[in-house]
C-alpha cells in the first residue's frame, strides 16, 4: 500500500482558493478568517508555514486582508501586546452566469430552470 504524501505549496494555494470560491458559490460569505480557512483544508491555523502561505497570496494579489480590530486573549495583563484579527477575501473573482436548464414531461418542453 502506497504512503499518502501531503500537498506542496501550489497545491495548498489552489486548496484555499477552492475554500472560498465554495463558499462564495454557496452563498455562505466571501470573507473568512485565518483559522476559518485552516480548518477548511486541515491544517494547524498557528502554523508558520500556513501563516507565511497566506501572507504569500496576499502579496500575489490572489487574496486581500483587512483588519477587524483588536483582539484580546483572555485577561489582559500589563505589557502583553493585543492582536488584531484579520479578515481574507479572494481579489477579483466574480462568480460564473447561472445556466438554464430545459425541463420536459412527456418528451415536451414545458419550462426553464436556472442553476447556479
Amino acid at each position: 500500500m502506497r504512503e499518502a504524501r501531503s500537498l506542496g505549496r501550489a497545491g495548498r494555494k489552489n486548496q484555499i482558493v477552492l475554500a472560498f470560491r465554495f463558499m462564495i458559490e454557496k452563498g455562505y460569505g466571501d470573507e473568512m478568517t485565518a483559522y476559518d480557512i485552516a480548518r477548511k483544508i486541515d491544517l494547524r491555523p498557528q502554523s508558520p508555514n500556513f501563516r507565511d502561505l497566506l501572507s504569500g497570496l496576499v502579496m500575489d494579489g490572489t487574496l486581500t486582508c483587512r483588519a477587524v480590530g483588536e483582539v484580546t486573549l483572555g485577561n489582559k495583563k500589563q505589557g502583553q501586546k493585543s492582536r488584531a484579527k484579520f479578515m481574507y477575501r479572494l481579489a477579483n473573482y466574480e462568480p460564473p452566469p447561472p445556466r438554464t436548464i430545459a425541463i420536459k414531461a412527456n418528451g415536451k418542453q414545458i419550462g426553464q430552470m436556472s442553476l447556479f
